[in-house]
């Protein structure tokens, strides 16, 4: 297989791990280069993806000219400045979700991907996974009639560590920037912008959120009900529901493989849809895809979208108290 996008990968964790993986099953692309501050494990890694660079200082990955892009790997409260870097020196970019810690920071980002003319887009991976394609062509089709309601929620749990980035406020933690900004994603991708929220909140000692949800009411009367917890353990699972029936998207819905269309008249259809990967593949090709037209944006997750999100979650967090 021929490689025609050289990806650097600023980053050297779990999900960096996940997304070099993955890169090995998308047509025209590859890992060039890892920047990892710590440098014993940033060779680890050039040499379990057969990296051709590899760096231990941020800066270089950036200045580095056989880049053509870099995805940023690290913990969200990083993003900002390191988004920045990167577009200052000339590179596109792909930013773990969520792009930043608040409105503010992102729309920065934003206005500069758009200042140097170059590449910006919020890694949403869901976006990209076809059983999340195909309800969405389902619900535009009517094949459930007025979407009228959804639910969805992510929530596990995980040690309860004061210096870990979960629950350290410096480090962006609690549940609603890590793993809430997926029911948030499917809120939005679907229903659009709410015209009311209501949210609330648990927090731990470190003053990060333990668990989050929210109401969302929609001009036309739609509502959402979304959740998300660092310390519960939930089903991991979505329904879109019509007046004429209800979508499945059964755990864990952000990266299903199946799909379940329920009508109220009986009916059943399931869909199927097997992974080469671990599903990072369908944002990376989408991704290359738009680097070889020339595109700026991504038309399938627009950077307005993301601004979208990013006030909805500031909104929710005000409301809860845990606002960055």
């Amino acid at each position: 297989m021929k490689t025609s996008i050289r990806w650097g990968i600023l980053g050297a964790g779990n999900i960096a791990e996940k997304f070099a993986a993955a890169l090995n099953y998308t047509e025209g692309a590859g890992v060039y280069a890892i920047a990892s501050a710590d440098a014993g494990k940033g060779k680890a890694f050039a040499g379990r993806h057969k990296a051709s660079r590899q760096y231990s200082r941020y800066e270089d990955l950036a200045k580095d000219p056989a880049v053509d892009i870099i995805y940023i790997a690290t913990p969200h409260a990083f993003h900002y400045e390191q988004t920045l870097l990167c577009l200052r020196h000339g590179k596109a970019v792909l930013c773990e979700k969520p792009l930043a810690l608040n409105y503010s920071q992102a729309s920065a980002m934003v206005n500069e991907a758009r200042k140097q003319e170059l590449f910006l887009m919020e890694g949403m991976w869901t976006r990209f996974m076809p059983s999340i394609i195909k309800a969405k062509e389902l619900v535009d089709a009517g094949a459930i009639g007025a979407l009228r309601y959804i639910q969805a929620d992510f929530g596990f749990e995980a040690p309860y560590n004061t210096q870990g980035r979960l629950y350290n406020r410096a480090l962006g933690g609690g549940s609603l920037l890590d793993v809430g900004i997926y029911p948030v994603f499917l809120a939005s991708f679907f229903l659009g912008m709410p015209s009311g929220i209501q949210s609330m909140a648990r927090k731990a000692a470190t003053g990060a959120d333990e668990y989050c949800h929210a109401l969302l009411q929609y001009p036309g009367g739609e509502s959402a009900h979304i959740f998300s917890a660092i310390n519960l353990r939930t089903n991991l699972r979505a329904e879109l529901t019509g007046t004429e029936g209800r979508i499945i998207l059964p755990q864990p819905w952000y990266k299903s493989e199946t799909l379940v269309l329920e009508l109220n008249n009986g009916e059943t259809s399931s869909f199927s849809f097997p992974r080469g990967s671990n599903g990072f593949e369908y944002e990376i090709q989408e991704v290359t895809d738009c680097l070889t037209n020339g595109f700026l944006e991504c038309p399938a997750l627009p950077l307005d979208f993301s601004l979208q999100m990013s006030r909805l979650v500031d909104e929710m967090g005000k409301q809860a108290g845990i606002g960055y």
